[in-house]
């Protein structure tokens, strides 16, 4: 049962944990190795969570079973992970395919990991904390937000409303994802996994809550808060409207006889 009295412990000490890390990490990490090292470790320590069901059930019993969840990229989560590890260490961080990687990394990130603790599968089919199948899923979740956030944190980002094209084309690479796993599982008759919520949505009650629906409100609510930061934070001349007319400007305005005579 989610929000009981051992799911509701952990989202409060996880959250509490969470906030005192980053802000300790913010403040004493200033050179960019130390800041690269702090991401690397969230992004491998994140992994081995995510696997480390395999090699418990394996010292405990003598055998370990992979479920679809470990040998695929099923959900949001799990290509987030594997985003977060590029994010920590892909080497040019100069290139606009990684600009795209750690943003869209930073807003799924977010999401996905807080909606991964405070809706866990694996604690609502087994509410338990001692069960470490369980425990190991909560786990991972909170130090995928911790990866994720010092993207922001450790300054690898910044927020601006062209993020919105990062989100725009990571929902683009969770549609290709869903729909290759969800393709292979059917072609190789061995059940639906439901990748990516494709074929059903995630909650049996809400069906206008799919994935098309969620994938409109990702990139409308990213840009509202990121309009909304800049409106705030940045000087007007900084503003992604003031860019764009920039560009337009430079790219489709007439120019006048002075700019002519001045070339």
């Amino acid at each position: 049962m989610l929000f009981d009295l051992a799911h509701s412990l952990y989202v409060v000490i996880s959250t509490v944990i969470t906030i005192v890390i980053l802000i300790l990490a913010t403040i004493y990490l200033k050179e960019q190795k130390q800041k690269d090292v702090f991401l690397k470790f969230f992004a491998i320590i994140t992994v081995i969570l995510h696997y480390s069901g395999l090699w418990v059930d394996f010292l405990s019993t003598g055998t370990a079973e992979a479920g679809s969840a470990l040998l695929f990229a099923v959900y949001p989560c799990h290509v987030c992970m594997w985003l977060l590890v590029a994010s920590a260490f892909i080497k040019n961080r100069k290139t606009i395919g990684y600009r795209f990687v750690t943003e869209f990394t930073f807003y799924l990130g977010i999401v996905g990991g807080v909606l991964g603790i405070a809706l866990n599968f694996n604690y609502m089919g087994n509410p338990t904390l001692a069960d470490w199948s369980v425990l190991q899923g909560l786990l991972s979740h909170s130090t995928l937000i911790i990866g994720c956030v010092w993207l922001l944190c450790g300054k690898y980002i910044k927020i601006r409303v062209f993020n919105t094209i990062s989100i725009l084309l990571g929902m683009s690479l969770l549609l290709i994802d869903g729909v290759f796993v969800n393709t292979l599982f059917e072609y190789c008759k061995i059940g639906s996994v439901n990748s990516m919520y494709l074929l059903e949505p995630p909650v049996a009650s809400m069906p206008w809550f799919n994935t098309a629906f969620m994938g409109v409100l990702a990139i409308v609510v990213g840009f509202l808060i990121t309009a909304t930061y800049e409106q705030i934070a940045l000087p007007k001349e900084d503003r992604w409207y003031s860019h764009l007319a920039y560009w337009y400007n430079k790219k489709y305005k007439k120019k006048t006889k002075t700019e002519k005579e001045e070339e």
